[in-house]
């Protein structure tokens, strides 16, 4: 996502469940260049309907692992963690009036959007405003 950050700004911003110092940590080490916002309590992640994964499906998938291989070829190690691992996550994308436009349910830990389909549909988002506007 980092490496489209251009084409992603303007009103891009990243929730994560973790607790504020945890939150202010993720922004020096990953310096996203995009608001980051903590959500503890997962008000947000109830709302988009981001459910939590099994155990077998989070960490016994091969997919996961397959993954987790891509980043340690990559040069980028895991980090052990404190957080819930079972939550599972997404994307969504809302528009300035706050109509939610476009939304991926994460299934595992593995399965993201790329950064071309979360741009795709931004660039639709900002479209369908402006030609309601």
């Amino acid at each position: 996502m980092s490496d489209q950050r251009a084409e992603l700004a303007g009103g891009l911003a990243c929730i994560t469940f973790a607790e504020p110092p945890l939150v202010a940590m993720f922004e020096r080490e990953l310096g996203l260049g995009v608001p980051l916002f903590g959500d503890p309590g997962r008000a947000s992640y109830r709302a988009f309907g981001f459910g939590r994964g099994s155990v077998r499906r989070v960490w016994l998938d091969p997919r996961v692992w397959a993954a987790y291989a891509r980043l340690l070829a990559a040069g980028q190690r895991p980090r052990p963690t404190r957080e819930d691992t079972l939550q599972l996550g997404g994307d969504a994308v809302i528009d300035a009036a706050g109509t939610l436009r476009w939304i991926h349910r994460s299934e595992g830990p593995d399965d993201r959007p790329s950064a071309a389909v979360v741009a795709a549909a931004l660039r639709e988002a900002a479209e369908t405003s402006t030609a309601g506007a």
